[in-house]
């Protein structure tokens, strides 16, 4: 298992649906179920894991293995995710929500909602479950969410009107839109 984890440390296999960072904490969690219940199995018989050195040899390396995927590792991405997200989601946050595309005729608005915020809150709902304390700003963040989405669907609906709308007017009649 140890090999497992070294060789697909640093691009672990984590399933389509989960985002980046709470799927490489949950497989490395799913590597120390698979070492936990052959212990688990021995720990019925405590004279294997006490008296036999094979079986003393297995605990420690499971117990290194184990706090080498949770201490380390674990630790290690969501130290990382915390810092780099939580300054990141307040500035995406604070970027304008409508950006203008083209100049003259083409000019055209879009909604500028970096969808980067979603994985962010998506990564703090699957690492709440898991038990990590989530800082306060991604709390409320991701307690927001379908107002979120509801405005900038909203606004996308909005834009497709307004857009469509200046394609069926004159020049004559865009000039008094400038």
């Amino acid at each position: 298992m140890e090999e497992l984890f070294k060789a697909n440390r640093n691009k672990p296999p984590i399933p389509k649906n989960m985002p980046p960072n709470s799927g490489s904490i949950a497989w490395a969690r799913s590597i120390i179920t698979r070492i936990k219940t052959p212990i688990d199995k021995f720990k019925t018989k405590p004279e294997i894991l006490v008296d036999n050195e094979e079986g003393v040899d297995s605990a420690k390396q499971y117990v290194r293995i184990a706090k080498m995927l949770t201490e380390v590792h674990e630790a290690e991405i969501f130290r990382a995710w915390k810092n780099s997200n939580v300054t990141d989601a307040i500035n995406m946050l604070k970027t304008p929500i409508l950006i203008k595309i083209g100049e003259g005729e083409n000019k055209r608005y879009k909604v500028n909602f970096n969808p980067k915020l979603k994985v962010i809150i998506r990564e703090a709902k699957f690492l709440d479950r898991i038990g990590k304390d989530i800082p306060n700003t991604i709390i409320n963040i991701a307690l927001q969410e379908k107002d979120y989405m509801r405005h900038i669907d909203k606004l996308n609906q909005l834009l497709r009107g307004y857009n469509s709308a200046l394609l069926n007017l004159r020049p004559v009649e865009k000039k008094l839109l400038e």
